[in-house]
């Protein structure tokens, strides 16, 4: 479904986090993508199979005007032309205070997370929430003046705040409690919770009004994805026919997947509606009405579109050409594998080892777990305008370009 054509007004940004997988996305659609007119950027996908072509990005998504600028740890991976880049550590006052005098931004997308199957507990703490309490802290001014008025600020944070990794989602919606604690078996979950709370909270508190306003996508794929989709080739690739026909549980669990550029949209729609808002309230002409309200809110974003899990596997592997027909698929007990993956767990882990089948691979390979984008469809007009057939085949052809090239290239 095509967006709305016209241009978003967004000023002076600021993305943190920019070179990673969802960040480089932010920053090619605040470029008006110049993956698709500068071919030195281009993504890669491969050359002559019709599975593999698509409209372009720039055609459907709304363009934007903005002046881009990027802060990552290490900004030498995963540049764009046209954005300003700057090295710099979220959790340190001084750092962020340098980015901030320089780039003087009215929006602040925040990105930046270790990963979600990182096991650190005091990295995940240290940058999801010092790092935001950090940002946020820096953007309202308590730290100083650093020249300018940031207006508006946008936290990516996961639609797993509200999910104990145990039991089934059925359009879900925003107004779940967070889930903390003993019952939370997902560290960077509850981190990416605290996190969200800080940034929500601190709507319309600083001195200068800043708005915020959180993002919750749910099972982001897409081109330079490292983890969902590359998880799911990894396996499709390698594993012999007989393994690949094995599902586990009967695949009536509906799952949520969410292709990249529409995560992105909705991280914009949510700068604009903030950055009105905030123009408005300065003005003293009054802000939203409660139910329109963006600012002090969270939304989830997803295709809109929940599918069976393992249909969504096959089609990926079946885009590599490891195709298993419904007639051929052996459904495994949920139940049983649970055990069976609990015990690979205990034994290899006496030898620091990690099984490829968990009890937590089980679980998540059959729970139903989908979420209401009501909400965001109703306060930010939002709707995925690149569908979820067509985000499955830019992710996995991306991989399957970028490996072909990579074998190429060892072979000189």
């Amino acid at each position: 479904m095509p967006a709305n054509r016209r241009t978003l007004e967004l000023g002076n940004v600021l993305v943190v986090g920019g070179c990673g997988f969802l960040g480089w996305h932010m920053v090619d659609h605040l470029l008006n993508f110049p993956s698709e007119t500068d071919p030195s950027y281009a993504l890669a996908k491969p050359v002559g199979d019709a599975r593999f072509e698509y409209p372009t990005l720039g055609s459907r998504y709304p363009t934007t005007h903005s002046t881009v600028s990027v802060v990552d740890l290490r900004t030498t991976n995963n540049r764009l032309p046209g954005a300003k880049y700057y090295d710099g550590d979220i959790t340190s006052v001084d750092s962020m205070m340098e980015v901030f005098r320089a780039v003087k931004p009215d929006l602040v997308i925040h990105t930046a997370s270790p990963s979600m199957i990182e096991g650190n507990k005091p990295l995940l703490h240290k940058v999801n929430v010092e790092g935001t309490r950090t940002l946020l802290e820096v953007a309202g001014g308590e730290h100083g003046d650093w020249g300018g008025k940031c207006k508006a600020f946008v936290y990516t944070s996961s639609s797993s705040v509200v999910h104990d990794t145990q039991s089934d989602l059925k359009n879900v919606n925003e107004q779940w409690p967070y889930i903390r604690g003993p019952a939370q078996k997902e560290y960077y979950s509850e981190t990416k919770a605290d996190a969200e709370e800080l940034v929500l909270k601190y709507n319309k508190q600083s001195q200068t009004g800043m708005l915020t306003a959180a993002i919750r996508p749910a099972g982001i794929h897409g081109e330079k994805d490292t983890t969902v989709t590359h998880k799911i080739l990894e396996h499709g690739s390698q594993a012999s026919d007989r393994v690949l026909r094995m599902q586990l549980g009967e695949n009536d669990n509906l799952f949520d997947f969410t292709y990249v550029g529409n995560v992105v949209y909705g991280h914009l729609l949510a700068g604009h509606r903030l950055l009105a808002s905030h123009d408005l309230i300065s003005a003293g002409k009054g802000g939203p009405l409660d139910h329109e309200r963006v600012d002090g809110e969270a939304f989830n974003i997803t295709n809109d579109s929940p599918v069976y899990f393992w249909d969504v596997t096959r089609s990926m592997w079946a885009l590599i050409d490891r195709i298993v027909e419904p007639h051929q698929v052996w459904a495994l007990p949920e139940g049983l594998l649970e055990t069976v993956g609990g015990i690979a767990e205990t034994v290899m882990g006496l030898f620091g080892k990690t099984p490829r089948l968990t009890a937590r691979t089980v679980r998540y390979s059959c729970m139903t777990r989908y979420y209401s984008t009501e909400k965001a469809k109703h306060r930010l007009a939002y709707s995925p305008v690149v569908p979820l057939d067509e985000g499955i085949a830019r992710a996995v052809g991306f991989i399957v370009a970028q490996q072909k090239s990579d074998a190429a290239k060892k072979s000189l």
